[in-house]
């Protein structure tokens, strides 16, 4: 996959996509600590090759603590492995996610500003002992093993980043963006040297997250701000495709700050990609949407975006098994919600 302006291709042609979010997809009980549910053989075969068609996208966690043994401590890929190897068979694409802002299934370290100005070089050992390295250091381990992997669409390097302290605490908008935009200038443009083959998405929320809103504003109207944070950020040469997350806007196509952080990715000439959309659903619960009106507000809301420029969206999240008895995110096998996307 490449990216022309603001367009991703796929083999040179313009390629828009959908998909889904399966963050626990590397889960594999003896032998890593797991996220999440663990999904079997079966469960793997029934989301890449029952639920998708080629050419959708899974979205999932590659933290270092799902690539280390969990009895050995030493690195063990064989549940990443696992996954690119059910999207390969399946013509499937992936975008792996490298760490997360909360340290949670991982190295169990806030990213703060520290961090992104160059703690990532530091190594912060969780309580179950299984982030032996440093971000940095697992990161060139994984952009090495799988920089010819054609199953990857995109690779991102942090999911939901955000400069803040613990309980996302934004002490100033200035030193976010600064640290932010620092981390993708080095990390990201030391990724893209290590791996020329794949693309780099932010994992970024959007406009309106900590380092990433408008300042010295004269109106209402973004447009009157003399500082742009999200463009700013996404500004640096480390990242390709600029991101944004859609939440608790079920009945509205395009949310405000989706609108806004399209038009802040357009002045860059990148692409934007929705990589995390949630609604909450259940069909007998009491004052919860039904899974049918979800997949309903959901193809609106696809129709809208790809219409206004979105060039891809991931719905969270796929689960396997049965549906729980709360309203919630969650998709299992033969959700309506499927079929929308497909």
């Amino acid at each position: 996959m490449t990216r022309n302006g603001t367009t991703l291709l796929l083999n040179g042609q313009p390629y828009r996509f959908t998909g889904v979010n399966a963050y626990e997809a590397a889960t594999y009980w003896g032998i890593n600590a797991g996220c999440g549910g663990m999904l079997k053989d079966q469960d793997l075969d029934t989301l890449f090759g029952n639920s998708l068609r080629p050419g959708q996208v899974v979205r999932f966690w590659a933290f270092q603590g799902l690539a280390t043994n969990f009895a050995t401590k030493q690195r063990d890929w064989t549940g990443i492995d696992r996954v690119l190897a059910a999207a390969a068979q399946h013509r499937v694409k992936v975008i792996p996610a490298l760490s997360d802002q909360v340290g949670t299934c991982d190295d169990g370290h806030w990213r703060d500003v520290a961090w992104y100005s160059g703690g990532y070089m530091n190594t912060y050992e969780s309580a179950q002992n299984i982030t032996p390295e440093s971000f940095w250091q697992y990161m060139h381990e994984f952009l090495s093993r799988y920089r010819s992997n054609p199953a990857i669409a995109m690779i991102e390097l942090v999911n939901e980043p955000s400069p803040t302290n613990p309980g996302y605490v934004c002490v100033n908008q200035d030193t976010a963006a600064t640290a932010l935009r620092s981390f993708y200038d080095t990390v990201g443009s030391e990724a893209k040297r290590v791996d020329p083959n794949h693309l780099f998405e932010s994992g970024q929320q959007g406009v309106g997250q900590c380092g990433q809103q408008n300042q010295g504003c004269s109106s209402p109207q973004w447009t009157s701000c003399s500082t742009l944070h999200y463009a700013y950020v996404d500004a640096s040469p480390g990242v390709d495709v600029t991101s944004y997350h859609d939440y608790e806007h079920d009945g509205e196509p395009i949310p405000g700050y989706l609108q806004e952080s399209l038009a802040q990715a357009g002045m860059n000439g990148k692409p934007l990609i929705v990589g995390e959309m949630g609604m909450k659903a259940h069909d007998n619960l009491g004052g919860c949407m039904s899974l049918g009106s979800r997949a309903g507000n959901v193809a609106a809301k696809l129709a809208a975006q790809f219409g206004a420029g979105v060039q891809g969206v991931l719905v969270w999240d796929f689960v396997p098994g049965v549906p729980r008895s709360t309203c919630d995110y969650d998709m299992t096998a033969g959700d309506p919600v499927l079929g929308a996307l497909r």
